[in-house]
């Protein structure tokens, strides 16, 4: 048999095998037979780039476990940094080999062809290595090996695409439910106060948020309420926003005694795990339906407004401190407003004050402000739902920036 007839018999065994083949990993170990087949070479090998740390290793090698490399090192690293096709038919006369290698697998390389396997965008992603062909390895191999690496190199970004599909989706499912146990952290049943009508609203801009809101009715009567916003977005965010929120409501079993000085502690208590890392900004107040009265603490939150019944006048609820978490010595002041049947209180997060459109502007402060005095007349709900449709017909098609948190309370 000729060396055509040779090679022609080698595509021909293995065409039918590589076409029927549906598992990527039997169409490397395949690929790899090829190449060994076509050249005479005695092993072949499939290298691929560790995106974690940079390692070369073995996807598939002939006769041994898995071999990890340090990148740039030895003859297959040289071609994957390269770029370039290496043959080397006497690997004692190369300083590029690693002899290490030979020593740990009890093999030994006299020869070896190297060529670097690239995706569809070009980029080397690693490498098909061909070793020990008895008569030595010529130009005509690295021909015959091009195709060999073309389908190696396509069966690879296959089976690649096809992992970061299924982690996507695993990611999303895993988010979903995580969206799913955040929205239950939110109350499920507020409690009723007659005299009072209050609302609120929650929209993450990723699938888990940092925002989060709180309502809870404290013994003496009273509603206690708080508005918060986590630095940063996402999972992590998500993460503290809970610890804040299940530590906040343990420390409000009844009225306290002094707003301030709860916040106070209870910014050491968030320092304590956050580390200045992560802080929040806060509203808290506790609202007497009874008296009409507000006794509140702003922590660095977007200032809520008091829209007052009488003349439509805003009022700015700014009494309070820096963001809890922030700093260990934080100190905090708080405030008792006065109110009347038909103010409005809106406490809001980032979403609404920092607004943004397309052409990165953002939403004029005068312009909500009076777009919130003209709904206030209607419920709290009302309100919440005006200033969302205002707030999204300004940002357009713009990607929502930041999670839009609302509460609305409104005396009867």
């Amino acid at each position: 048999m000729t060396q055509d007839d040779r090679i022609s018999q080698v595509i021909f065994d293995y065409a039918a095998r590589i076409g029927g083949a549906q598992d990527p990993e039997a169409l490397l170990h395949l690929n790899a037979a090829m190449a060994r087949d076509l050249t005479g070479a005695d092993r072949c090998s499939l290298w691929l780039i560790d995106p974690k740390s940079g390692e070369l290793w073995t996807k598939v090698a002939h006769g041994v476990p898995e071999l990890r490399i340090l990148p740039g090192t030895g003859i297959v690293g040289a071609s994957i940094t390269s770029g370039e096709t290496i043959l080397v038919n006497d690997t004692s006369q190369d300083p590029r080999f690693l002899q290490r290698v030979d020593q740990k697998s009890g093999y030994q390389t006299h020869s070896m062809l190297v060529l670097p396997m690239r995706n569809a965008a070009g980029a080397v992603i690693g490498a098909l290595q061909a070793l020990n062909k008895p008569e030595g390895f010529t130009a005509d191999d690295v021909k015959l090996l091009n195709l060999a690496v073309s389908y190696s190199a396509s069966a690879i970004e296959t089976q690649q695409l096809r992992q970061e599909a299924e982690e996507t989706k695993l990611l999303h499912k895993e988010l979903a439910i995580a969206r799913q146990v955040q929205n239950q952290l939110f109350p499920q049943n507020p409690p009723t106060f007659p005299g009072l009508d209050y609302a609120a609203f929650c929209r993450p801009a990723r699938f888990v948020g940092g925002d989060y809101y709180d309502f809870t009715a404290l013994p003496d009567g009273t509603l206690f309420f708080t508005l918060g916003d986590v630095s940063g977005k996402g999972v992590a965010a998500a993460v503290l926003m809970a610890s804040i929120q299940a530590a906040l409501r343990t420390q409000v079993v009844e009225r306290p005694a002094s707003l301030s000085a709860l916040i106070n502690h209870f910014n050491k208590a968030v320092y304590s795990f956050s580390n200045g890392v992560k802080y929040s900004t806060l509203f808290v107040g506790i609202l007497d339906v009874a008296n009409r009265t507000l006794t509140y603490v702003n922590a660095g939150q977007a200032p809520p407004l008091l829209v007052r019944a009488a003349n439509y006048s805003i009022e700015h609820l700014t009494e309070g401190g820096m963001p809890v978490g922030l700093m260990p010595a934080g100190r905090y002041t708080q405030a008792v407003v006065a109110l009347e049947p038909g103010d409005l209180i809106f406490a809001y997060s980032d979403g609404i004050s920092e607004a943004t459109n397309i052409r990165e502007e953002i939403w004029e402060e005068a312009d909500f402000e009076s777009l919130l005095a003209a709904c206030s007349t209607g419920s709290a709900q009302h309100s919440i739902d005006t200033i969302v449709k205002g707030a999204d017909d300004f940002t357009g098609e713009a990607d929502q920036a930041d999670d839009t948190t609302i509460v609305a309370l409104k005396l009867a």
